[in-house]
């Protein structure tokens, strides 16, 4: 069999480009479509790490743990990796893959996805939207070392502190800190050439641990903007590292410690958690500290630690990094990132020429099986979406086998991946048909194997791993559903649920499933302080939710972005004791065997005496119809929509309700609709009640009969309502009888008969509202919520306009007395982009129900912006001599391939599907391979 250079595959795509154009096939590699045929060799394996010096046993500790540091409080602040009760998934690492993403493409001399825009959606946006949001956070809830393969941090500003950098600092005896021989992290220059090895760069530093904390070191970053940010740690492992380093995150919320089994994983990024982050620098709230205390006998390895995930870097001359978020880009350039070396993310070469996409394919696995110690219990789970091309629909599960796709299984994948494979098919198949709605029922097909890239135990003979195809994007009927939150969700957490069943059954152990959050929650001013109330988490008799809470932890926050590391309970109350005037958000989840949940919704108070405001949370929508679009023709996508939580419904809307009152020094009580609906609450004892609907109930549902008829007993008896919600009247006046009676009689509105609505709101001139001046609306790209397509309202009943549309005379909020003050506003009041002026109009409305004695100042102009620099922010190194040379470009050999196979109903994802074009186009490029392969090579067998 001929062997090629790796550079030849590209030219060969280039000469290929007629033939390929007439045949409709992609412009590269089969490789493209994760197709990996037998026979294909490439640059060997990397072996064993330097610093693995036996297998991982079940003595020793896992790679990242919690520690408990005071008494009282929970273990979770944040996202982090781990619990410190355990989980069902406690002691397995789970490899994670999103599949595609950017890549720098020689065809096209430009980025581009690996995947088109169908139907609205992007393959390479929806698994990392999905497991980035849903899956991995999930999986650490149930107690896993999760090592995502691609950037999993949405955050797309990244600040990176290296020893020896200016925010990096020793305190303790200097003898106890000395500088290791061993490489770690190092700047590298900027753009980043595609055969720099950053964790060759730099050096690192030793410090000696000891049984009491006698010294420590810090790494303080400059952090541009408040956000929230995935916490990584660089080190060099070694058997003299102890297994226990103290590391601990300081954040918005508080402190949360980390031990470290330094013995292992040295030499890439190990991800902490995610937190919340103020900007600015500061060692109280936004740092990370090493402590010496330890143990074990050994030294902590210092070298560099990472806040966020940033913005692509990786570039040339010819071709520039892509201006897009880290996570968005393929594991190819995440894997060089975090340490890999060339024969990991570069098998077919590190020249400008070499086919990174087809790297990307086997860069997953390949890191996966780098990353991996022997004895370590890991698995590889990869996500994907599928086409075909020809209308297939429904769920395919792939493990290994020689066979290309074509509906078959002749598995000879690492063992125990056929097992995991068809547990996580079982609970998909389970829990979509239960779930989705479609006539014929969901569809997933019997298990299958194929020589896909990602799976091939070539590249990955260490773990159990599987390749998921969750939908068909170019199926119209499963477009619709990946479109949807909830379906991703649901996803998410049937693979969940079938690995912890897989790891039961193969371990002989019970089956415990993390619970569900709680979705009724209060927090009520009690006598000396506060408090938080909450149904039990709800669960389900066919086994597709999570099982029974056992316990609850209960988190606080001042601000509602930074929180604790939380108190358990038992029971479903928990009280505290405030001094009056204190502002306090909470948020409650679920714990049990299995794990614990995601967060609640948040719910708030300030403590006074008698608070005379109730704040209900009733926007409980999250569907396709709120789904962002962005434009991205310059990458011929067009605009696929995006499902990013935090721009569309993440729970947190009543601290923005919340602060805007106790900007007023008035205390204010708050729950979900839920916790109304399950009396933790009502409306008696209030003055004002704050009952936003942001875009609307479930589906965007108007308030239900009994919600409608408490707040009309409410209004009729003198009670002052502050109503808002994008949908609220058009939805309203669509419905009942009852609905467009609430509407016409309470609201006193009705929807506008013309005019349209926009993202610039103002006061009415000559109304009370009037010194309310450019009240810009959030579209989801200015730090909120994106409020949609608001009403336009027209007044009714003897109401009075007080908001209109800036520079016409379309209302956009009505004020009226059927009984007690009544603001509606046709827009979410939180969907207000300043604080300040969402702050004005509360206060406004507060002075006019007497709450407040004077009216407040009008909002005055906003403070500028801050500089925030460069997305990325280290110190660049300078110079070619810190790039270490290229490697010599590994050799593969193209082996047979059928000629034909029956395509079946199936797909691997680029719509490969359609066997003859397939097949034609690969028999074509294997043909002209071999024949530049006589001309150029010598003859050699295996």
């Amino acid at each position: 069999m001929a062997r090629l250079r790796s550079g030849h595959g590209p030219v060969l795509a280039l000469l290929l480009l007629p033939a390929v154009a007439a045949a409709q096939a992609p412009l590269e590699d089969p490789l493209d479509c994760g197709l990996d045929p037998p026979g294909r060799v490439y640059v060997p394996r990397p072996g064993p790490r330097a610093h693995e010096a036996a297998p991982w046993t079940d003595r020793e500790p896992t790679l990242v743990r919690r520690e408990l540091r005071d008494s009282g409080m929970g273990t979770r602040s944040g996202v982090p990796q781990t619990r410190l009760h355990g989980g069902a998934l406690s002691g397995k690492t789970i490899y994670l893959s999103p599949g595609h993403g950017f890549y720098r493409s020689a065809p096209l001399a430009r980025w581009a996805t690996q995947r088109p825009n169908t139907f609205g959606v992007v393959e390479d946006f929806v698994s990392a939207e999905t497991l980035n949001q849903y899956l991995l956070p999930m999986l650490m809830g149930a107690g896993a070392v999760v090592v995502p393969v691609r950037e999993p941090d949405l955050n797309p500003r990244m600040a990176i502190v290296n020893n020896g950098d200016p925010g990096y600092s020793e305190q303790g005896d200097p003898g106890l800190f000395s500088t290791s021989p061993v490489p770690g992290w190092g700047p590298p220059p900027s753009p980043m050439a595609n055969n720099v090895l950053p964790f060759q760069l730099g050096g690192s530093r030793v410090m000696t641990a000891a049984a009491q904390a006698t010294a420590s070191a810090s790494w303080v970053p400059n952090i541009p903007e408040d956000g929230a940010r995935y916490v990584y740690i660089a080190y060099t492992s070694d058997p003299s590292r102890v297994h226990d380093a103290h590391f601990v995150v300081r954040h918005a919320g508080g402190e949360s410690h980390f031990r470290i089994n330094q013995r292992r994983h040295g030499g890439t990024w190990v991800m902490l958690g995610r937190f919340y982050f103020k900007a600015g620098q500061s060692p109280e709230k936004g740092a990370v500290q090493a402590l010496n205390d330890s143990t074990a006998q050994g030294g902590v390895s210092l070298d560099a630690v990472r806040f966020g995930g940033g913005t692509g870097f990786i570039g040339d001359a010819e071709m520039g990094p892509v201006p897009r978020p880290r996570y968005e880009e393929c594991a190819r350039y995440h894997t060089q990132f975090s340490g890999a070396p060339a024969s990991v993310f570069a098998p077919s070469g590190t020249n400008r020429l070499s086919n990174e996409r087809n790297d990307d394919v086997t860069a997953r696995s390949r890191f996966a099986a780098w990353d991996h110690e022997e004895g370590e219990d890991a698995v590889y789970v990869a996500w994907h979406t599928n086409a075909s091309g020809a209308g297939a629909y429904g769920t395919e599960g792939y493990v290994y086998g020689p066979n290309p796709v074509d509906g078959t299984l002749n598995f000879t994948g690492v063992p125990g991946s056929d097992v995991m494979a068809q547990a996580l098919l079982d609970e998909l198949d389970h829990d979509l048909k239960a779930t989705v709605v479609v006539d014929p029922p969901w569809r997933t097909r019997k298990l299958r194997s194929a020589y896909f890239g990602e799976v091939n135990p070539a590249h990955n003979p260490e773990m159990p791993s599987v390749l998921l195809e969750i939908a068909y994007h170019d199926s119209e009927r499963d477009a619709v559903h990946l479109r949807e939150a909830d379906f991703r969700r649901v996803a998410a957490r049937a693979i969940l649920q079938g690995l912890i069943k897989y790891f039961a059954k193969r371990d002989g152990a019970p089956v415990h499933l993390p619970p569900e959050p709680p979705t009724a929650v209060a927090a009520l001013n009690k006598a000396g302080g506060v408090e938080v109330r909450w149904a039990a988490s709800p669960t389900d008799s066919d086994d597709v939710g999570g099982h029974a809470a056992t316990a609850y932890r209960v988190y606080q926050s001042e601000d509602g972005l930074g929180w604790d590391e939380g108190h358990e309970t038992a029971e479903t109350a928990f009280t505290m004791a405030l001094p009056p005037g204190t502002t306090r958000y909470f948020r409650v989840a679920a714990l049990n065997a299995g794990g614990e949940s995601f967060p609640s919704e948040t719910v708030g108070v300030r403590t006074g005496e008698a608070p005379p405001v109730l704040i209900i949370n009733a926007f409980d929508r999250l569907d396709a119809t709120m789904n962002l679009t962005e434009d991205l023709t310059p990458y011929d996508l067009g605009s696929p929509v995006r499902v990013l939580l935090e721009a569309m419904n993440d729970g947190s809307s009543i601290r923005r309700h919340g602060a805007a009152v106790a900007r007023h020094a008035v205390a204010f009580d708050s729950a979900t609709n839920e916790a109304f609906a399950a009396k933790l609450t009502n409306l008696t004892g209030y003055r004002l009640v704050d009952w936003f609907t942001g875009r609307g109930g479930v589906k965007g549902a108007p308030p239900t009969r009994d919600e409608q008829v408490a707040l009309r007993d409410f209004v009729s008896k003198g009670g002052h309502l502050l109503f808002s919600g994008s949908n609220a009247a058009s939805q309203l006046l669509a419905g009942s009888a009852e609905d467009q009676a609430f509407l016409a009689d309470i609201l006193r509105a009705t929807v506008g008969s013309s005019g349209t609505s926009s993202l610039l709101v103002e006061g009415q001139p000559g109304q009370w509202l009037a010194p309310a001046t450019n009240l810009a609306l959030d579209d989801g790209t200015r730090g909120g919520l994106a409020v949609g397509v608001t009403d336009v309202l027209a007044p009714a009943g003897g109401a009075l306009p007080v908001l209109r549309y800036a520079g016409t005379e379309f209302p956009a909020g009505v004020a009226s007395a059927p009984g007690g003050q009544v603001l509606f506003l046709g827009i979410p009041l939180e969907g207000i982009v300043s604080p300040w002026r969402r702050e004005y109009v509360m206060g406004a409305f507060l002075a006019r129900t007497g709450l407040l004695a004077t009216e407040p100042a009008a909002p005055g102009d906003e403070p500028p912006l801050p500089d925030l620099g460069p997305a990325n922010q280290w110190t660049p190194a300078t110079g070619n001599d810190v790039r270490p040379p290229d490697p010599l470009p590994p050799p593969y050999v193209v082996g047979e391939v059928p000629e034909s196979y029956e395509a079946a109903d199936t797909g691997c994802g680029c719509g490969a599907g359609s066997a003859p074009v397939f097949m034609a186009w690969w028999g074509l490029l294997v043909t002209v391979q071999l024949q530049r392969a006589r001309r150029r090579t010598p003859h050699s067998s295996r």
